[in-house]
């Protein structure tokens, strides 16, 4: 037992005083260094994919609300759904999506304060697309987790290891008419 000892520690010994196990025991001490930095760049980058998808999607469909496109079906939720999911191209799960559509006079009233539970999920949401000339406001939320422990409790304000993605629209609907 002694002597198996003795030869582990000369084995260590020699791979650490050797000039050609140097780099191998540097390299062990960097490696995990390299691969957790290369891991947060690709996890930041597919996060920043996501939240552009889902800036455009919500574009996509609020455009759809301005125009009248959505008020004019008979139902106006069912078809801004459709729309906001299928703009989704299935890169994030359209289920998890949380929309809010409001209406206001105008944008001096415009007040929206945003709502989240426990998890830091978006609640509270309306659909009230407004008609022809009126002010809305389209808010769509997506809860991203992270992969990587370590980067999402990084990068996460609240602890969750994700973060809430947002995009927001106000605008004022376009002349439009129903049913003509």
């Amino acid at each position: 037992m002694i002597i198996s000892k003795i030869r582990l520690f000369n084995g260590v010994k020699r791979l650490w005083t050797s000039s050609g196990g140097g780099m191998l025991i540097e390299f062990a001490f960097v490696a995990p260094f390299v691969i957790l930095l290369l891991t947060a760049t690709a996890e930041v980058a597919v996060t920043l994919f996501v939240d552009a998808t889902i800036s455009g999607a919500a574009e996509s469909a609020a455009r759809d609300i301005r125009t009248g496109r959505v008020q004019e079906n008979d139902d106006p939720l069912d078809a801004f759904r459709t729309k906001l999911c299928d703009s989704l191209f299935g890169i994030v799960d359209c289920s998890e999506v949380v929309f809010d559509v409001r209406t206001f006079d105008d944008f001096g009233s415009v007040e929206m304060v945003l709502q989240t539970d426990e998890d830091g999920n978006m609640t509270g949401g309306q659909f009230a697309p407004g008609d022809s000339g009126q002010i809305t406001v389209v808010r769509i939320s997506y809860r991203w987790q992270f992969l990587t422990p370590l980067v999402g409790h990084a990068l996460s304000s609240d602890g969750t290891n994700g973060v809430l993605l947002l995009s927001t629209m106000a605008f004022q609907n376009e002349p439009y008419e129903l049913g003509g």
